[in-house]
Protein backbone atom coordinates (compact mmCIF):
# COMPACT_ATOMS: atom_id res chain seq x y z
CA UNK A 1 0.00 0.00 0.00
CA UNK A 2 1.36 3.51 -0.90
CA UNK A 3 1.82 6.19 1.56
CA UNK A 4 -1.56 7.93 -0.08
CA UNK A 5 -3.51 5.56 0.47
CA UNK A 6 -1.94 4.56 4.40
CA UNK A 7 -2.71 8.70 4.54
CA UNK A 8 -6.03 8.46 3.50
CA UNK A 9 -6.78 5.48 5.85
CA UNK A 10 -5.17 7.22 8.78
CA UNK A 11 -7.36 10.91 8.45
CA UNK A 12 -10.19 8.88 8.10
CA UNK A 13 -9.97 7.44 12.19
CA UNK A 14 -8.70 11.01 13.22
CA UNK A 15 -10.85 12.68 16.18
CA UNK A 16 -12.60 15.77 15.26
CA UNK A 17 -9.99 17.92 17.05
CA UNK A 18 -7.44 16.51 14.95
CA UNK A 19 -9.18 16.34 11.94
CA UNK A 20 -9.79 20.33 12.46
CA UNK A 21 -5.82 20.89 13.49
CA UNK A 22 -4.85 19.08 10.36
CA UNK A 23 -7.04 20.55 8.03
CA UNK A 24 -5.66 23.94 9.00
CA UNK A 25 -1.99 23.02 9.09
CA UNK A 26 -1.36 20.54 6.66
CA UNK A 27 -1.64 20.48 2.66
CA UNK A 28 -3.25 16.70 2.83
CA UNK A 29 -4.11 16.56 -0.75
CA UNK A 30 -1.20 17.76 -1.95
CA UNK A 31 1.10 14.95 -4.02
CA UNK A 32 4.74 14.20 -3.35
CA UNK A 33 6.50 17.26 -2.41
CA UNK A 34 9.76 15.51 -3.53
CA UNK A 35 8.70 15.36 -7.22
CA UNK A 36 7.08 18.69 -7.31
CA UNK A 37 9.08 21.62 -9.21
CA UNK A 38 9.91 24.98 -7.75
CA UNK A 39 7.09 26.57 -9.57
CA UNK A 40 4.89 24.17 -8.23
CA UNK A 41 5.88 24.19 -4.88
CA UNK A 42 5.61 28.18 -4.92
CA UNK A 43 2.02 28.09 -6.73
CA UNK A 44 1.04 25.43 -3.50
CA UNK A 45 2.46 27.37 -0.30
CA UNK A 46 2.19 30.70 -1.48
CA UNK A 47 3.60 32.87 1.43
CA UNK A 48 1.98 34.99 4.02
CA UNK A 49 2.50 38.41 5.86
CA UNK A 50 2.11 37.01 8.92
CA UNK A 51 2.67 33.17 10.22
CA UNK A 52 -0.83 32.84 11.83
CA UNK A 53 0.30 31.19 14.56
CA UNK A 54 2.74 33.26 15.69
CA UNK A 55 0.89 36.81 15.11
CA UNK A 56 3.32 38.85 16.13
CA UNK A 57 6.19 37.73 14.18
CA UNK A 58 6.95 39.48 10.41
CA UNK A 59 7.00 36.70 7.94
CA UNK A 60 8.22 37.58 4.44
CA UNK A 61 8.94 34.46 2.60
CA UNK A 62 7.86 33.61 -0.92
CA UNK A 63 6.27 30.14 0.63
CA UNK A 64 4.23 29.32 3.56
CA UNK A 65 7.06 28.02 5.23
CA UNK A 66 5.29 26.47 8.55
CA UNK A 67 2.38 24.96 6.12
CA UNK A 68 5.34 23.80 3.97
CA UNK A 69 7.02 22.14 6.32
CA UNK A 70 4.03 20.36 8.28
CA UNK A 71 3.17 18.82 5.00
CA UNK A 72 6.58 17.99 4.38
CA UNK A 73 7.27 16.57 7.65
CA UNK A 74 3.76 14.47 7.19
CA UNK A 75 4.70 12.96 4.40
CA UNK A 76 7.76 11.84 5.62
CA UNK A 77 5.44 10.04 8.53
CA UNK A 78 3.55 8.67 5.46
CA UNK A 79 6.39 7.34 3.61
CA UNK A 80 8.34 5.82 6.56
CA UNK A 81 5.31 4.05 7.33
CA UNK A 82 4.57 2.54 3.75
CA UNK A 83 8.36 1.51 3.71
CA UNK A 84 9.32 4.05 0.69
CA UNK A 85 11.73 5.98 3.41
CA UNK A 86 14.09 5.25 5.68
CA UNK A 87 13.50 5.56 9.27
CA UNK A 88 15.59 8.87 10.77
CA UNK A 89 17.58 6.39 13.57
CA UNK A 90 18.93 9.78 14.61
CA UNK A 91 18.27 12.92 16.30
CA UNK A 92 16.19 15.96 14.96
CA UNK A 93 19.40 17.08 13.29
CA UNK A 94 19.49 14.07 11.45
CA UNK A 95 15.97 15.05 9.31
CA UNK A 96 17.09 18.47 8.97
CA UNK A 97 20.22 17.64 7.22
CA UNK A 98 19.09 14.19 5.32
CA UNK A 99 15.52 15.75 4.43
CA UNK A 100 14.54 18.71 5.43
CA UNK A 101 17.77 20.95 4.52
CA UNK A 102 18.10 19.35 0.68
CA UNK A 103 14.59 20.06 -0.28
CA UNK A 104 14.54 23.05 0.65
CA UNK A 105 18.01 24.19 -0.69
CA UNK A 106 17.07 22.27 -4.25
CA UNK A 107 14.08 24.77 -4.11
CA UNK A 108 16.11 27.64 -3.86
CA UNK A 109 13.77 28.41 -0.33
CA UNK A 110 16.75 27.81 2.25
CA UNK A 111 20.11 30.64 1.24
CA UNK A 112 18.12 33.30 -1.21
CA UNK A 113 14.52 33.24 0.02
CA UNK A 114 13.00 35.95 1.41
CA UNK A 115 13.38 35.35 5.30
CA UNK A 116 12.41 36.91 8.61
CA UNK A 117 15.99 38.51 10.25
CA UNK A 118 14.90 37.19 13.50
CA UNK A 119 18.07 36.89 15.50
CA UNK A 120 19.65 40.26 14.73
CA UNK A 121 20.71 42.50 17.40
CA UNK A 122 20.43 39.54 19.39
CA UNK A 123 23.82 37.61 21.27
CA UNK A 124 24.44 33.61 20.39
CA UNK A 125 23.40 32.71 24.11
CA UNK A 126 20.18 34.73 23.90
CA UNK A 127 19.53 32.88 20.66
CA UNK A 128 19.92 29.66 21.90
CA UNK A 129 17.99 30.48 25.10
CA UNK A 130 14.76 30.71 22.92
CA UNK A 131 15.04 26.69 21.95
CA UNK A 132 15.04 23.49 23.56
CA UNK A 133 18.43 21.73 24.67
CA UNK A 134 17.91 19.38 21.46
CA UNK A 135 17.21 21.97 18.98
CA UNK A 136 20.07 24.31 20.61
CA UNK A 137 22.44 21.53 19.43
CA UNK A 138 20.84 21.78 15.78
CA UNK A 139 21.31 25.58 16.20
CA UNK A 140 25.20 25.44 16.87
CA UNK A 141 25.72 23.67 13.79
CA UNK A 142 23.96 25.67 11.82
CA UNK A 143 25.36 29.12 13.37
CA UNK A 144 23.91 32.04 15.01
CA UNK A 145 24.37 34.21 11.99
CA UNK A 146 22.19 32.25 9.83
CA UNK A 147 18.96 33.98 10.82
CA UNK A 148 16.62 32.13 7.64
CA UNK A 149 17.96 28.87 8.52
CA UNK A 150 17.71 29.03 12.35
CA UNK A 151 14.07 30.24 11.50
CA UNK A 152 13.28 26.86 9.41
CA UNK A 153 15.33 24.77 12.32
CA UNK A 154 12.89 26.44 14.87
CA UNK A 155 9.98 25.49 12.38
CA UNK A 156 10.84 22.29 12.17
CA UNK A 157 11.25 21.09 15.44
CA UNK A 158 7.92 23.33 16.93
CA UNK A 159 6.21 21.14 14.28
CA UNK A 160 7.32 17.92 15.35
CA UNK A 161 6.20 18.89 18.78
CA UNK A 162 3.09 19.67 17.46
CA UNK A 163 2.03 16.35 15.80
CA UNK A 164 3.50 14.72 18.97
CA UNK A 165 1.37 16.71 21.29
CA UNK A 166 -1.57 15.82 18.88
CA UNK A 167 -1.54 12.36 19.02
CA UNK A 168 -0.46 12.21 15.42
CA UNK A 169 2.47 9.82 15.93
CA UNK A 170 5.26 9.85 18.79
CA UNK A 171 8.87 10.58 17.89
CA UNK A 172 10.57 6.86 18.42
CA UNK A 173 7.84 5.21 16.52
CA UNK A 174 8.13 5.56 13.13
CA UNK A 175 11.04 8.48 12.48
CA UNK A 176 12.80 6.47 15.24
CA UNK A 177 14.66 9.54 16.67
CA UNK A 178 16.86 8.54 18.97
CA UNK A 179 16.92 10.06 22.75
CA UNK A 180 19.94 12.83 23.11
CA UNK A 181 19.82 12.96 26.67
CA UNK A 182 19.93 9.30 27.72
CA UNK A 183 23.32 9.84 29.27
CA UNK A 184 22.17 12.53 31.39
CA UNK A 185 19.51 10.51 33.01
CA UNK A 186 18.51 8.40 35.69
CA UNK A 187 15.16 6.38 36.88
CA UNK A 188 15.41 6.56 40.65
CA UNK A 189 15.80 3.17 42.31
CA UNK A 190 13.82 2.86 44.94
CA UNK A 191 11.83 6.25 44.30
CA UNK A 192 11.14 7.00 40.77
CA UNK A 193 8.81 9.73 40.96
CA UNK A 194 10.94 11.96 43.16
CA UNK A 195 13.07 13.83 40.41
CA UNK A 196 15.87 15.74 41.09
CA UNK A 197 16.36 18.54 38.04
CA UNK A 198 18.90 20.74 36.87
CA UNK A 199 19.58 22.76 33.66
CA UNK A 200 23.07 22.14 34.09
CA UNK A 201 24.57 19.38 32.27
CA UNK A 202 28.12 20.15 34.13
CA UNK A 203 26.26 18.90 37.43
CA UNK A 204 25.46 15.38 36.10
CA UNK A 205 27.93 14.28 38.84
CA UNK A 206 25.72 15.54 41.95
CA UNK A 207 22.48 14.33 39.92
CA UNK A 208 24.03 11.31 40.33
CA UNK A 209 25.13 11.58 44.13
CA UNK A 210 21.46 12.57 45.17
CA UNK A 211 19.89 9.76 43.20
CA UNK A 212 22.23 7.49 44.92
CA UNK A 213 21.25 8.75 48.12
CA UNK A 214 17.64 9.15 47.81
CA UNK A 215 16.85 6.55 45.51
CA UNK A 216 15.26 8.91 43.35
CA UNK A 217 15.59 9.50 40.00
CA UNK A 218 17.74 12.62 38.19
CA UNK A 219 17.89 15.24 35.17
CA UNK A 220 20.84 17.31 34.09
CA UNK A 221 19.87 19.17 31.11
CA UNK A 222 20.98 21.26 28.96
CA UNK A 223 18.37 24.57 28.93
CA UNK A 224 15.03 23.43 28.53
CA UNK A 225 13.96 19.56 28.13
CA UNK A 226 13.00 19.25 24.39
CA UNK A 227 9.60 17.14 23.59
CA UNK A 228 11.69 13.83 22.29
CA UNK A 229 13.41 13.78 25.27
CA UNK A 230 10.38 14.26 27.29
CA UNK A 231 8.52 11.00 25.40
CA UNK A 232 11.63 9.25 26.35
CA UNK A 233 11.71 10.31 29.87
CA UNK A 234 7.78 10.20 30.29
CA UNK A 235 8.05 6.07 29.11
CA UNK A 236 10.92 5.56 31.45
CA UNK A 237 8.73 6.35 34.35
CA UNK A 238 5.46 4.72 33.40
CA UNK A 239 7.45 1.49 32.90
CA UNK A 240 7.88 2.17 36.87
CA UNK A 241 4.50 2.90 37.31
CA UNK A 242 5.09 6.82 37.98
CA UNK A 243 1.72 8.67 38.10
CA UNK A 244 2.34 11.71 40.22
CA UNK A 245 5.55 13.63 39.70
CA UNK A 246 7.43 15.79 42.31
CA UNK A 247 10.47 17.95 41.15
CA UNK A 248 12.99 19.72 42.84
CA UNK A 249 14.70 21.89 40.65
CA UNK A 250 18.48 23.47 40.63
CA UNK A 251 18.66 26.24 38.14
CA UNK A 252 19.94 29.98 37.78
CA UNK A 253 18.50 32.61 39.81
CA UNK A 254 16.82 34.18 37.23
CA UNK A 255 13.51 34.36 35.27
CA UNK A 256 15.46 31.93 32.46
CA UNK A 257 16.16 29.59 35.03
CA UNK A 258 12.92 29.49 36.61
CA UNK A 259 10.84 29.66 33.30
CA UNK A 260 13.05 26.21 32.36
CA UNK A 261 12.24 24.74 35.27
CA UNK A 262 8.53 25.52 34.80
CA UNK A 263 8.78 23.97 31.52
CA UNK A 264 10.03 20.82 32.39
CA UNK A 265 7.32 20.40 34.58
CA UNK A 266 4.80 21.66 32.70
CA UNK A 267 5.51 19.39 29.61
CA UNK A 268 5.56 16.16 31.88
CA UNK A 269 1.57 17.27 32.51
CA UNK A 270 0.75 17.60 28.40
CA UNK A 271 -2.01 14.85 28.09
CA UNK A 272 0.46 12.94 25.89
CA UNK A 273 1.98 11.89 29.09
CA UNK A 274 -0.55 12.59 31.78
CA UNK A 275 1.09 13.01 34.85
CA UNK A 276 0.53 15.08 37.94
CA UNK A 277 3.40 17.25 38.75
CA UNK A 278 4.34 19.43 41.66
CA UNK A 279 7.70 21.87 41.21
CA UNK A 280 9.79 23.18 44.35
CA UNK A 281 12.37 25.75 43.35
CA UNK A 282 15.82 24.68 45.22
CA UNK A 283 17.21 27.68 44.24
CA UNK A 284 17.22 30.71 46.45
CA UNK A 285 19.69 33.20 47.56
CA UNK A 286 20.48 31.32 50.90
CA UNK A 287 22.63 28.85 48.51
CA UNK A 288 25.25 31.79 47.88
CA UNK A 289 27.07 33.72 50.63
CA UNK A 290 27.05 37.12 50.92
CA UNK A 291 30.18 37.56 49.27
CA UNK A 292 29.76 35.84 46.70
CA UNK A 293 26.36 37.53 45.71
CA UNK A 294 27.87 40.71 46.36
CA UNK A 295 30.48 40.53 43.57
CA UNK A 296 29.05 37.83 41.14
CA UNK A 297 25.44 39.08 40.77
CA UNK A 298 24.23 40.03 37.41
CA UNK A 299 22.59 43.25 36.26
CA UNK A 300 18.96 41.42 34.53
CA UNK A 301 17.95 45.19 33.08
CA UNK A 302 20.54 44.68 30.00
CA UNK A 303 18.15 42.88 28.32
CA UNK A 304 16.41 42.50 24.61
CA UNK A 305 13.02 44.33 25.11
CA UNK A 306 10.89 41.13 24.05
CA UNK A 307 12.95 39.47 27.47
CA UNK A 308 11.56 43.03 30.03
CA UNK A 309 8.72 41.15 30.96
CA UNK A 310 10.04 38.24 32.02
CA UNK A 311 12.47 39.98 34.27
CA UNK A 312 9.71 41.96 35.80
CA UNK A 313 7.24 38.59 36.17
CA UNK A 314 10.40 37.18 38.35
CA UNK A 315 11.30 39.90 40.68
CA UNK A 316 7.26 39.88 41.38
CA UNK A 317 8.07 36.07 42.68
CA UNK A 318 11.37 36.63 44.30
CA UNK A 319 12.26 39.90 44.70
CA UNK A 320 15.70 39.64 42.95
CA UNK A 321 18.48 40.82 45.26
CA UNK A 322 18.06 43.06 47.75
CA UNK A 323 14.63 44.30 45.27
CA UNK A 324 16.71 45.14 42.72
CA UNK A 325 16.98 43.42 39.15
CA UNK A 326 20.05 40.90 39.99
CA UNK A 327 20.37 37.43 39.21
CA UNK A 328 22.91 34.57 40.22
CA UNK A 329 24.72 31.89 38.54
CA UNK A 330 23.75 28.42 40.15
CA UNK A 331 27.20 27.10 39.48
CA UNK A 332 28.19 29.70 42.29
CA UNK A 333 26.81 28.34 44.79
CA UNK A 334 27.98 26.52 47.69
CA UNK A 335 27.59 22.60 47.41
CA UNK A 336 26.82 21.60 50.83
CA UNK A 337 23.46 24.49 50.98
CA UNK A 338 22.36 22.66 47.59
CA UNK A 339 22.68 18.99 49.64
CA UNK A 340 20.57 20.66 52.42
CA UNK A 341 18.11 22.14 50.35
CA UNK A 342 17.94 18.79 48.22
CA UNK A 343 17.37 17.14 51.61
CA UNK A 344 15.09 19.83 52.95
CA UNK A 345 12.60 19.46 49.88
CA UNK A 346 13.29 16.00 49.70
CA UNK A 347 11.79 14.84 53.47
CA UNK A 348 8.83 17.75 53.10
CA UNK A 349 7.89 16.49 49.97
CA UNK A 350 7.99 12.89 51.10
CA UNK A 351 5.84 13.82 54.59
CA UNK A 352 3.30 15.40 52.15
CA UNK A 353 2.27 12.62 49.95
CA UNK A 354 2.03 10.51 52.58
CA UNK A 355 -0.20 12.57 54.68
CA UNK A 356 -1.83 13.28 51.57
CA UNK A 357 -2.79 9.38 51.09
CA UNK A 358 -3.36 8.97 54.63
Amino acid sequence: MGWQEIGDQILAKLTPEQQRWIKKNVDVEAGDLRKMSTEEIRKRFPGKPKDSEEPDTPEFSTVDDARLLRTFIWQAYLMIKAGELLPVQGNLRSFWYRDLRPFLKNHDLLETDEGPALFLGFSAEEILESFSEELSELIRAVGPGQGRELYLTDKMGKSFDRFVLMSFFRFQDEFEFQDPRKSFRIIGSKRPRFIFFTEKEGLFWLCEEIAKKYGISAVASHGEPGYLTMEYLSDALKARGVRNIEIGSLTDYDPWGYNIARGFGKKLTEPVFGFDVRTTHLTSLDLFTPEVIEYAKRDLTKVSPSKKKQVDDWMKETGGIGGEPYGMHVDLAEFPRIRAAVEKWYKAAARERSEEKA
